[in-house]
């Protein structure tokens, strides 16, 4: 049976609450303080592999601002979590995220989303303990995108 553990992160949770962001200054590397062992319910991983499969869904806020394919579409990458192939620089690399036009009354907002929840996702070695975790909005070259805005993300970890 799989054990799955949920986390919601956004980047409008207000400070002192818990999973509140450390610093917003910069929405395209966000990072966030996490109790991992209250994540886990006190699920105990004494003697086991800390392996899990990582999904993700992403939602942006609606932005009046003009995002772009060329400039904002690219992937979600998770530095403080990671696997044997994940790079130290970016982190690991979850998948895609992309611009979307949202049509507002007067016009167009953009927002950025990306989805995996549906998939198998991503290898991972669990964190415990209090760690630190930093998302990442990397553009196509591999840089931190620009024009990004507040967004919500759904982190879900499932054991088998």
């Amino acid at each position: 049976m799989a054990k799955v553990f949920t986390l919601y992160l956004s980047t409008q949770t207000a400070a002192g609450s818990l999973y509140a962001p450390v610093d917003t200054n910069n929405f395209s590397i966000i990072t966030w303080n996490i109790n991992w062992n209250a994540l886990y319910g006190g699920v105990g991983f004494q003697g086991e592999e800390r392996m899990a499969r990582v999904k993700y869904n992403i939602r942006s806020v609606s932005q009046s601002a003009v995002l772009t394919d060329a400039n904002n579409s690219g992937v979600l990458a998770i530095q403080g979590i990671g696997n044997q192939y994940s790079n130290s620089q970016n982190g690991l690399v979850l998948g895609f995220i992309n611009p979307a036009n949202e049509v507002v009354a007067g016009g167009t907002n953009h927002i950025i989303v990306g989805d995996s929840l549906e998939t198998l996702g991503v290898q991972c070695n669990l964190p415990y303990g209090y760690a630190p975790i930093s998302v990442l909005l990397l553009n196509r070259t591999g840089a931190l995108m620009s024009g990004t805005t507040n967004y919500q993300l759904i982190l879900q970890f499932e054991m088998e």
